[in-house]
């Protein structure tokens, strides 16, 4: 294997496991999610690793600008 196609792969996750904390923790501060349940989202994330965080982010922008729903 290549070094840099393991150093991507490795940078890679790191991003992913990132954009998923903040995902996870705002999925479970939330109220209100798209959908109205919970658990679909956390797996949707969590399976589909950094496809289902980005489905989060633009189902749900206002994650990184702040909103009043908390």
């Amino acid at each position: 294997m290549d070094v840099e196609w393991i150093l991507e792969l490795v940078l890679f996750s790191i991003l992913h496991w990132i954009l998923a904390g903040i995902v996870l923790n705002d999925i479970a501060n939330r109220k209100h999610v798209l959908g109205g349940h919970k658990a679909p989202w956390v797996i949707i994330v969590i399976i589909l690793t950094f496809v289902g965080s980005l489905l989060y982010l633009l189902c749900h922008p206002q994650i990184l600008g702040g909103d009043d729903e908390r």
